[in-house]
Formats: C-alpha cells, structure tokens, sequence
C-alpha cells in the first residue's frame, strides 16, 4: 500500500508563539531577579570591605596602646613642622596600618584630609572620649585615657565612618552627639569598638538603650 505525503505526519521544527512568549517571560523574570540582586550583593561587599577597614584601624589602634603605657592614641597631636599644627591619628598609626586605603570606605567619594595637620584623606573617625589629647592646649593632664579606663571594651566606640563636613578627625557625643557620623550603607554606619570587633548599626542604635560613646 503507498502513502501519500499527506498521509505521512512531519516533525515539528520549531516552537509555536505561545512556547516562545513564555521563555522570553521566563528570561525577563530570571533578569528582574537578576537586576534586583546584583547591587544588593555589591553594596554587601562594599559594607564587608567597610567593616573589614574599622577592624584593621581598631587593631592598630590596640597595638599603639600596647606600646605606649596602655593609651589610646591621641586624636590629634602637635609638633608638625609649620605652617601645620599639628599630627592626625591617620599619620600616627601609620606604621601600625602601613596602608592608607583602610582609611577609605568604599562608598566614600570625596574623603576628606583635616585641613591644616599633616594628615591623610579618611572617611573614618575617632571617639574623643577616649582619644581626646587633654594636653592639647595648654591644660594640664594625662594625654589619652586608657585601656583600663574603659570597663566594658566590647561596647564602648572607639573608631566610626565620619561625615566629610567635620573640621577635624573625629566626634565627642557630648559636644556633637550624632552630628559627624556618617551614615554611608543605606541607613547604616559601621562602629568599631575597643575590643577590636566592628559592625554597622543605625547611628541611634549606638546611644538607645545604652549610650556606647561614653
């Protein structure tokens, strides 16, 4: 018996429209997701990476005072040669950090060098709390405070992202409150403290329910 070519059922070759409209819907979904987590994912690094800075600039400021009586280091010192005033604690824990990109978070643009000290460009700050020179101008005293002054070391601020607007290298929470701290991961800034471990928090989370600045 002979077929004709009508008979004989073809292959299909090919995929109909309605196949074709829903991989593009597929690939579309898969590319919104996509879209969606890759600056999620960057801007996690880039709060890694700021975290990773505070602990090495907490580490160092540990081995400062480990060689200098237990002190923290000064804030901001004199003896520059003029017309600078003085030292920051950028340039002071240099050779403890030996590498001046710690001192940028990763989302700072523009950071800032204080004006008139020997010092180097930093998106990050000090708590004068603990590393305000009290010999700085003329009064009398000790120059820093020290480890042992702190009783609880694992709450108790010690480095934190600093606002590009502040006229010198850190904050005093009693003089400025929150004013200098800078918020650069969404509503987050990254704080790190005197036992040498950092975190990003929301800046109230630092003085409610308990005040991690004094």
């Amino acid at each position: 018996m002979r077929h004709t070519q009508s008979d004989v059922t073809m292959p299909r070759t090919g995929f109909t429209l309605v196949e074709l409209l829903i991989v593009i819907a597929i690939i579309a979904i898969f590319a919104a997701i996509l879209l969606a987590v890759f600056p999620q994912g960057r801007e996690m690094a880039r709060r890694a990476a700021c975290v990773s800075n505070v602990k090495q600039i907490v580490a160092a400021a540990s081995m400062y005072a480990h060689d200098h009586d237990r002190r923290f280091v000064p804030a901001m010192t004199r003896g520059a040669p003029a017309p600078n005033r003085g030292y920051t604690w950028c340039v002071i824990l240099q050779p403890y950090i030996d590498n001046e990109q710690i001192l940028v978070c990763t989302n700072d643009s523009e950071p800032q060098a204080t004006v008139n000290y020997v010092c180097l460009p930093h998106s990050y700050g000090l708590n004068y709390r603990y590393t305000y020179n009290t010999a700085f101008g003329w009064s009398p005293g000790s120059l820093t405070s020290k480890l042992t002054n702190v009783d609880q070391h694992s709450t108790a601020i010690l480095a934190f992202e600093l606002t590009g607007s502040a006229p010198d290298p850190g904050s005093n929470y009693l003089w400025h409150r929150l004013s200098r701290v800078k918020a650069r991961h969404g509503d987050r800034a990254v704080f790190g403290f005197v036992d040498g471990h950092a975190q990003a928090l929301l800046p109230e989370q630092t003085v409610q329910p308990e005040n991690m600045w004094e």
